[in-house]
Formats: C-alpha cells, structure tokens, sequence
C-alpha cells in the first residue's frame, strides 16, 4: 500500500514537470510574436500564473503524501474519550468504535470502521485488511495482508472497582523504514462512558517496552488470557535479531513484569 501510494505521487510529479515543461516549449515558439504583438507585462502575467498553478498542485501533491501514525496520535495522552454502548453494557466494538472515529486516519482504524458498517459485506480481499472482532474475549484486530506490518490491537480487562482497562496497540510498519509503534491503556467509567487515557498503566508498559538496552519491540495484547507479552529486539550484527520475552501479568488493576526469556 505504501509503495502504491509512492507510485501514485511519482506520476503526478511526472506530470507536473511535463506540465512545465510544454508550457516553456511553447513560449519558445511564440517568442516573434512576444516581440512584436505581445506586451512584456502580459508576458510576465502569463509566467506568474503558470508558476502559481504549477506550486498549488505541488502543495496537492505533498498532502497526498500519508502521514506517520506519531502525528496522527498526536496529544493521545491527553485526550479522553466518549464511548456510545449499544447494549446495556459496552462491549470491545463499541470501544473500538470510539476510538477508530477519533483517530480514523490511520488505515486499520479505518478498516474496522468500514466493517462495523456492514460486517457481512466486508470483503477483506477487496480492502487488503481482516478485521478479526472476538466480542466474547473482548479482542479485536485489524491488520494487512500483506508482508508490512500494519496493524490496530484492541482488547479490555475488567477492573474489580465496576471500570474497565482498555488497550490498544497501534503497529505502522515499512519494507523500507523502522516501524512505528504507538500504545495506550484507558479507564472507562460505566457511569460516565468517557475513556480516559490511563497514565500509571501506561508507564508501567512503556518501561518494560522502551527498554533502551533493545532495538525494537512489539505488543501481543491477550485475545485469550489476561497477560500482555512484550517482545524485544536487538540487532545480531548477522541480517537477523535476537528477541527477549516479556511477560506482563494482569493483577486485577495494573500489570507486573513476572518473567523474561530469550529466543532466536
């Protein structure tokens, strides 16, 4: 999708320059008649225009260009949000729901949006995307089919005070660049339907995944059971990594780091 995106925005580029290109060709052409019948100034009217023309749709084409998913969350630890139950009690989807429609720009997001819509009408050979939704395990997923890695994770735990944790776990991946990955954990009060962005549970994840002594990392929140594993990476010097696993337990609240291991 990414290097489709690419191809697009080369195109357009190619055609802008052909744009350019062919008007100096012509003016090249008339310049007799410049010199003799046209007015300096309607001449530099003339060029004015074309340039104008020529960096309004460049400023088109660079809009075009997708944005990276650290701008797209911008402020996602300060932002609550609404959450709508259809039912009497809210359900994953109706978390996702909520979220999806505040960040929808990016594409898995978008993706299960589309699959709300109409479930039974999702084609995701047709949209790229398989939208996975386990409202019995409280899980949902959207992801690429592809070999890049793109990718939304949401799931939620059940809190002894009547609230709910949820998380979300958002992969934006590239054959070329290092991925993005971007989490977020949040109360959601039952009383209130307000989502809001949970910072103690957060840094507890954010330790063990941002671990400076690794290259990467990855999150596999729970479709079944309550643990969150948390892989590492670090570069083995031999076109391949080293990946250490991290445990997370869920104690009815938070989480704690219980054991770590290390494979190939």
């Amino acid at each position: 999708m990414r290097n489709l995106r690419r191809i697009d925005q080369w195109m357009v580029m190619m055609a802008i320059v052909c744009m350019v290109f062919l008007t100096g060709c012509g003016k090249s052409a008339k310049e007799g008649e410049n010199a003799s019948g046209e007015s300096k100034d309607t001449k530099e009217v003339t060029t004015k225009q074309a340039e104008e023309q020529t960096e309004s749709e460049s400023a088109d084409v660079d809009e075009d260009i997708p944005e990276g998913i650290y701008s797209m969350t911008s402020g996602l630890a300060e932002t609550p949000i609404t959450v709508s139950p259809k039912g009497a009690k809210a359900n994953i989807e109706d978390f996702a729901q909520a979220f999806c429609s505040q960040y929808n720009r990016f594409e898995p997001n978008e993706k299960i949006l589309k699959y709300f819509s109409a479930p039974k009408a999702y084609d995701e050979v047709a949209e790229l995307y398989r939208v996975e939704s386990d409202i019995t395990n409280g899980y949902i997923r959207s992801m690429l089919l592809t070999e890049v890695v793109r990718e939304t994770q949401m799931c939620y735990w059940n809190r002894k005070n009547g609230h709910s944790l949820v998380g979300v776990y958002m992969e934006n991946g590239s054959e070329s660049d290092k991925s993005e990955n971007v989490f977020m954990f949040y109360d959601y009060d039952p009383k209130t339907n307000i989502m809001t962005p949970d910072m103690d549970v957060y840094k507890v994840v954010e330790k063990v995944a941002h671990d400076k002594a690794f290259d990467d990392y990855v999150l596999e929140l729970p479709q079944k059971g309550k643990d969150i594993v948390v892989n590492l990476y670090s570069d083995n010097e031999e076109d391949g990594y080293d990946v250490t696993e991290k445990t997370l337990k869920w104690i009815g609240y938070t989480f704690i780091l219980v054991a770590d291991g290390a494979r190939q």
